[in-house]
């Protein structure tokens, strides 16, 4: 057993030695580190002295090796030599030297570094310097033509056609970007390809042939550095880059720079956003919001006036439009779908001012010519001016599904057209009245010869219970014959609110021009109107109900002379209008307040009208236009006064405001 122990302390001390001795031995060893930038200036000297040294093309040394971008750079008397390990060292000299550095050379440009020396090219006394950036461009050189940078499925297709020695002949220009199309001209003609559309056109024409089956690969780096360029490169909005491009969402890329960012995936492309209209497009979730990534580049907004837009990929079609007046506002779905359809902000709605609201179901959004509405359920739309609405029938709206009813007739100008154009509110009036018909036939058809629904004390019999003025149960009756005899209108009229309005068969709201329009105001009459009751108490005395239980007068002889009131059709409108006040279509829109008159001490009027036969003409006393739908009025002198169209009026700015309704020119937030 000692022996073993002895053998296998032998081995472990042998061990422990010779991991020792290791150890030593690297920690002695010179360190090989790398050494860029040593490594830049063997290459480069290497390259220099292969050309000459000091009697060759690039002349003497102009001092050391130094980083630059990526790599490295040296610089010579007779142009310079530009290093990265993947490159290697290539040689620039003249005018494609001077082309490269004016375009940000290998720091602040997007072409790369120099993948070979500078040569010649095919062409005759043309020299050339292809580049390391994804889309391979190369700086080609004439002395006629000057240097020109030729690149991605420009440089493809140039060179499917031969390149320099080709039909096309050399470069003239620089590529030229017109929105999606970009063009390049050469001496032989042009080439000219859509980047949306990924197809060619050439002149002359008939070279578009060789090029039907030509696939340039979408390169995200590429395409990113194409929007840049499109959108004036380091001189235009968006500036130098800060970073490079990174993810977002679930296939996208963002690059940002000083004045903007390019957004980026397979399906939309590169798009550049800027200022005011990528504020509001970071300030509702950018990519990954609901309006989903930029599907263009921004564009002017073709105002005379400085504007923006930018369009996105969302399935309701949204764009972001920039003003300096209203700033950057979100136009989408129905909104959109109308606003294009009148020839967006060069037609009659012009510019965007806030975005869309939506109430009930109703889409509403204004713009600096007029507002528009679009009612969901039913898909129809509605305009201030009005006569727009017409151009809106039958339009799709993007995002949405088709109603399954058919949709409603549109507005119009005319005023017998109006008054019958389906409206939410005048639809829901009617439930009250139905119910107040039916129950009053009911009454009236079923209740004893002879006797008066409204007792002497103001309460209401039907054919089971009396109801007092304060709407308690009173106590049970019978059910009697039909009755006799009817009143007249203005009989009626003059139980319910009053002999005062008897003579003018108040049946409805008051209308401009109307000869029975009450002397005094026609919400403030004191206690015309019974709080709970919503109608007066007869005025007049009442023949006592019948005792016994058979129907009949104590008295056969006596002649009942209280009106038994069977109700024609202009007093059931009275009634139902009475049992509305507290919730009337007019004065309860909805969206504002009910409509009340004025504080003036001398109640010689109402607060307001409705139209006359001519809805555009203002009645005698009454010159605020106001419409209940958008909530708007409109003074003379107002910008939208002539065009607007009146469903009510007002005799004062005052009251519209009170009753909820804005001025046409005051701001939207």
């Amino acid at each position: 057993m000692s022996g073993q122990k002895s053998r296998r302390g032998t081995v472990l001390n042998r061990l422990s030695i010779g991991l020792l001795a290791v150890s030593m031995t690297l920690l002695l060893a010179p360190v090989a580190a790398a050494q860029p930038e040593a490594d830049a200036n063997g290459a480069i000297t290497a390259a220099w002295e292969a050309s000459g040294g000091d009697g060759g093309t690039l002349g003497p040394r102009n001092g050391d090796v130094y980083p630059v971008g990526q790599g490295f750079g040296q610089n010579f008397a007779g142009g310079k030599i530009f290093f990265t390990p993947e490159t290697g060292a290539r040689i620039m000299q003249g005018a494609i030297l001077e082309k490269y550095e004016s375009l940000g050379g290998p720091a602040d440009s997007d072409l790369g570094f120099p993948t070979i020396d500078e040569g010649p090219g095919l062409a005759p006394d043309s020299r050339n310097t292809t580049f390391s950036a994804t889309d391979k461009p190369v700086i080609f050189f004439t002395p006629a033509t000057g240097a020109r940078v030729v690149r991605g499925p420009i440089n493809a297709a140039w060179d499917q056609l031969g390149g320099s020695a080709g039909v096309l002949g050399v470069p003239t220009e620089d590529e030229v970007y017109r929105g999606d199309v970009v063009s390049q001209k050469f001496t032989g003609g042009e080439l000219t390809y859509d980047i949306r559309k990924k197809t060619f056109t050439t002149v002359p024409p008939e070279l578009a042939a060789e090029l039907a089956d030509l696939q340039f690969p979408d390169d995200p780096a590429a395409a990113i550095s194409a929007a840049r360029r499109a959108a004036g490169g380091a001189l235009g909005p968006l500036g130098a880059p800060e970073g490079e491009p990174y993810p977002v969402g679930k296939d996208g890329l963002r690059q940002n720079f000083a004045g903007g960012a390019i957004f980026y995936t397979p399906a939309t492309g590169a798009n550049v956003v800027t200022g005011q209209v990528l504020a509001k497009y970071e300030s509702v979730g950018g990519p990954e919001g609901d309006l989903g990534f930029p599907i263009s580049n921004e564009v002017d907004g073709g105002l005379a006036t400085e504007s923006r837009m930018s369009s996105f990929a969302a399935e309701d079609k949204p764009i972001i439009f920039w003003t300096p007046e209203h700033g950057a506002v979100i136009v989408r779905g129905a909104m959109a779908a109308a606003w294009n359809k009148l020839d967006g902000a060069k037609g009659a709605m012009g510019a965007p001012m806030a975005d869309q609201t939506e109430a009930g179901g109703v889409v509403t959004q204004r713009f600096n010519g007029g507002v528009v509405s679009w009612d969901r359920s039913k898909n129809t739309f509605t305009t201030e001016p009005a006569n727009l609405a017409s151009e809106l029938s039958g339009l799709e709206v993007p995002g949405q599904n088709a109603p399954d009813a058919p949709s409603a007739p549109q507005a119009s100008d005319s005023k017998s057209d109006k008054w019958f154009t389906p409206n939410l509110w005048w639809l829901l009036a009617l439930v009250p009245l139905v119910v107040l018909v039916g129950v009053g036939l009911m009454v009236m058809l079923r209740r004893p010869t002879g006797e008066d629904p409204f007792a002497a004390d103001g309460s209401f019999v039907n054919e089971e219970t009396r109801f007092d003025g304060d709407g308690e149960s009173a106590y049970s009756g019978t059910v009697g014959a039909p009755p006799e005899r009817a009143t007249t209108d203005d009989d009626y009229a003059a139980a319910m609110f009053g002999d005062r309005y008897a003579s003018g068969g108040l049946g409805s709201f008051p209308r401009s021009g109307d000869a029975s329009l009450p002397e005094d105001d026609l919400w403030g009459a004191p206690s015309s109107v019974g709080e709970d009751q919503g109608v007066q108490e007869h005025e007049e005395e009442k023949p006592p109900a019948p005792d016994d239980e058979s129907g009949e007068d104590d008295d056969p002889d006596a002649v009942d002379t209280a009106p038994t009131r069977v109700q024609s059709e202009t007093a059931l409108a009275a009634a139902a209008a009475a049992a509305a006040m507290k919730r009337d279509p007019l004065t309860d829109t909805g969206r504002h307040a009910r409509i009340e008159v004025d504080d003036d001490p001398s109640p010689q009027r109402v607060a307001f009208l409705l139209p006359l036969d001519d809805p555009n003409e203002a009645p005698d006393g009454y010159p605020i236009k106001a419409n209940t739908k958008s909530g708007v009025y409109w003074a003379p002198g107002s910008a939208l006064y002539d065009d607007a169209s009146a469903e009510i009026w007002f005799a004062t700015e005052e009251l519209a405001r009170v009753n909820g309704f804005v001025a046409d020119d005051d701001p939207v937030g």
